[in-house]
């Protein structure tokens, strides 16, 4: 009997570094890199700009939004093109920071996480949830 329980213990130590480890191994994908200010809002930098909004603005949903609110698309086309480098760059980096539906990826996962944290204490703890 001792030993029994001596082997359940050390199974759920085990499970719970493995899990702590799988948890602790999640690293959050970053990229950086250096550029000098003199090419940061270059004509290269202005292309890569519009580049991006263009690439939003052939989106089907947005063309359908833009013609709701009245917009064509050679009046969009030529806002854009009066825009000045830092206002196309920050609308660019705005734009770049959306998602469609949002981050729901790493929101699912986070909460799938949780459940299955609180699911592994319940196990542990040897506790039921029961709903009525």
């Amino acid at each position: 009997m001792h030993i029994f329980k001596n082997e359940l213990l050390l199974r759920r130590i085990a499970i719970m570094l493995v899990v702590s480890i799988a948890l602790i191994s999640i690293v959050p994908q970053v990229e950086a890199s250096f550029i000098s200010s003199d090419e940061s809002f270059s004509y290269n930098m202005r292309q890569q700009d519009t580049a991006t909004i263009k690439k939003v603005l052939e989106q089907k949903l947005v063309k359908q939004r833009l013609k709701v609110l009245g917009y064509s698309e050679d009046e969009v086309k030529a806002r854009i093109d009066k825009l000045s480098d830092n206002e196309l760059h920050r609308f660019a980096t705005q734009l770049d920071a959306l998602t469609v539906g949002g981050d729901a990826l790493e929101v699912l996962v986070a909460i799938l996480v949780i459940v299955a944290i609180i699911a592994l204490i319940l196990f542990i703890t040897g506790k039921r949830v029961v709903i009525q």
